[in-house]
């Protein structure tokens, strides 16, 4: 690596750590001054209040670190322009291209560790902080219950499961409900079975209901019988029924792949949640696009200076965020698929990129 590319690399790290510091504690500031009569009135103590924000950092900087790469590359590249530096790199045979080439490499670097905070990171520490938003803040914003109440899922499509009680803790279960239909779309009871409790059996992986009636439907007449046990097999274990409980939020990416593939399974409409995890993955991609945005634009020189780059990051990410919604919400009712609905903000923004950069002087 050239002492050239180290200087660049240096100057636009450097604005990116300032940039993501400041926006961060803005950010903590405003949320401060919204929830500090709640946590008060509570009488939660300063050790509660500041885990609760060391537990929102992860999911600030989540939403944040686009923006602190535009700004950042703005003002670096902004004022080695107003210095007169870009036109001496330029003069000494550099490039644009040449120019963006460290910066798009360190951007991709950021990309790739944005995809991974975002997907395993921050789940994982949004349950800590919604459990003290349950408990100082009164938001039911989800998290993982041990004792779950009057769950209704569909199992299958041909299968309607209720559940009364169940406890996560001793695996244990009251008022167990499984029906079984004949049809998708002209669905008729075939097999019905009730169980006073039940219990899931980790050895065999499957559930076992005790003190059970079963009743079959044929050709118009019903027979019943009692169990005192009874295996049942369902597409759901103990494992989903604690995931059922968390949000999309609090799963990890791989964790969002199969649950959507669950309900899908299950009969369930899943494309605004396709849309939104394809949403999730292109999501980092967004510090790769912005830069390619960023770097021609500052390197031309403006009368109105930094100023003119600050307006600028703050118009690119209203637009970014604003297209993002626009796109997924319009998406619902086409028939494109739902990665391409997605990824279309990032792929508008990159178009955008292409024709900033091809009428920008090189």
């Amino acid at each position: 690596m050239r002492i050239l590319d180290r200087y660049l690399l240096g100057a636009v790290v450097v604005s990116m750590a300032f940039a993501l510091l400041a926006l961060s504690l803005v950010f903590i500031v405003v949320n401060l001054i919204e929830s500090l009569d709640r946590f008060l009135d509570q009488h939660a103590d300063a050790w509660t209040i500041a885990r609760y924000y060391l537990y929102f950092l992860p999911e600030i900087i989540k939403l944040l670190l686009p923006v602190t790469v535009l700004v950042a590359i703005l003002f670096a590249i902004g004022k080695l322009t107003d210095a007169y530096e870009t036109t001496a790199m330029k003069s000494a045979g550099m490039s644009l291209y040449r120019l963006m080439a460290p910066i798009l490499l360190l951007c991709t670097v950021v990309a790739a560790g944005h995809l991974y905070f975002n997907g395993w990171v921050v789940p994982r520490v949004l349950t800590k902080k919604f459990a003290i938003e349950r408990q100082y803040l009164g938001r039911n914003t989800g998290g993982v219950e041990q004792q779950l109440y009057n769950l209704y899922l569909r199992d299958t499509p041909r299968r309607i499961v209720a559940m009364g009680y169940y406890d996560l803790g001793n695996k244990h279960g009251k008022d167990l409900s499984v029906e079984e239909y004949s049809d998708d779309h002209f669905p008729r009871v075939v097999r019905r079975v009730d169980a006073r409790s039940f219990r899931w059996d980790s050895s065999s992986r499957r559930w076992i209901a005790e003190e059970c009636f079963v009743r079959t439907f044929s050709a118009g007449s019903l027979s019943s019988s009692y169990y005192a046990q009874l295996p049942v097999t369902l597409a759901t274990d103990d494992a989903r029924l604690g995931t059922l409980q968390r949000s999309l939020e609090e799963m990890t990416l791989t964790e969002q792949a199969d649950y959507i593939a669950f309900l899908r399974r299950g009969g369930r409409n899943t494309r605004q949640l396709d849309i939104a995890h394809a949403g999730d993955y292109a999501f980092p991609i967004a510090n790769i696009i912005v830069a390619l945005i960023a770097v021609p634009f500052a390197s031309v020189k403006k009368r109105s200076g930094l100023a003119a780059n600050i307006a600028a990051a703050m118009t690119l990410t209203f637009c970014y965020l604003v297209l993002t919604k626009i796109t997924q919400a319009l998406g619902m009712d086409t028939a494109l698929p739902p990665t391409l609905v997605g990824w279309s903000a990032n792929i508008i923004f990159a178009v955008v990129a292409v024709v900033v950069l091809l009428r920008t002087p090189t």
